[in-house]
């Protein structure tokens, strides 16, 4: 496909990247400037709405989730700091990127001060907007990151010193596991896939689902150390930081290798090595 010609007459490729799906409020005043943005980040496969002064963006603020704003500073009435303010609070986690056409070193610094991710002067170079837009989405998805990191401990943490979450370590197995291709099993211990139960020889091992899904992982690749950022990647979903992933690793498999050991697990063994993951030992290692 040909190349784009922007509107500053220089050639765009005609590509997408960290922009492509991204959810963009373009806020400006002037219309052939809402036109303008909107082409280019259209280009690039971003989903665009567009307000034409302050009010009207807060207003699409408290009603959507937008990844980004491209905000201008000068406009009549609502002005385009007291839209970032609003932005601050309605949607603390979308990055503004700053456009003005009146640039003093105060306006820049105001705008900074008050939460904005970047300020570009406009008429800007659209290869240096894009550039600074994706580096503004790169933050966002950082911090979702993040808070989906928090979000886990904190569960974690509460189920760990909750009475009424601990559930008993074993009770008595009434079903054997059917034996067929769903089954993994290791001397004693036998992991029912369709029915997400564990047993022990004849104990039926009580699991949370983040402990059966780290058990059934380990069970796929043993005798294998496995780092904690890849546990985390396969049972929780997320990618982590090896040293984020430990704390969160660590409580699941201390509340696993618990249970495992009560109902007197001697085939398979969960152990620490240390400073590089964890392991399920089988047969006599």
């Amino acid at each position: 496909m040909p190349n784009e010609i922007a509107h500053d007459g220089t050639e765009q490729p005609n590509t997408v990247g960290a922009i492509d799906g991204a959810h963009i409020l373009v806020v400006d005043d002037e219309r052939a400037m809402r036109v303008s943005l909107s082409e280019i980040l259209g280009l690039r496969g971003a989903r665009i709405d567009t307000a034409a002064n302050g009010q009207e963006a807060v207003e699409k603020l408290s009603k959507s989730d937008f990844d980004l704003v491209l905000l201008d500073l000068k406009m009549p009435g609502i002005d385009g700091l007291q839209v970032l303010e609003a932005a601050q609070k309605i949607r603390p986690a979308t990055v503004v990127v700053m456009l003005t056409a009146h640039a003093t070193l105060d306006s820049a610094i105001g705008a900074l001060r008050h939460g904005a991710f970047d300020y570009l002067l406009k008429p800007c170079d659209p290869r240096a907007m894009i550039a600074s837009i994706e580096r503004g989405l790169k933050k966002r998805q950082e911090f979702q990151r993040r808070q989906g990191l928090v979000s886990i401990i904190e569960q974690t943490v509460s189920a760990l010193t909750s009475a009424d979450a601990l559930p008993p370590a074993w009770l008595p197995s009434a079903l054997a596991p059917e034996m067929n291709g769903n089954v993994i099993e290791m001397g004693t211990v036998t992991i029912d896939l369709p029915r997400r139960a564990v047993t022990v020889g004849d104990i039926s091992l009580s699991l949370s689902p983040t402990e059966f899904d780290l058990l059934v992982y380990l069970a796929r690749n043993p005798d294998r150390v496995i780092a904690c950022c890849e546990l985390v990647k396969e049972t929780l979903g997320y990618d982590v930081e090896e040293n984020e992933a430990r704390p969160i690793v660590r409580m699941h498999v201390h509340r696993l290798r618990r249970k495992l050991d009560l109902a007197g697990s001697v085939s398979v063994r969960l152990e620490t090595v240390r400073g590089v993951g964890y392991m399920l030992v089988t047969g006599d290692r």
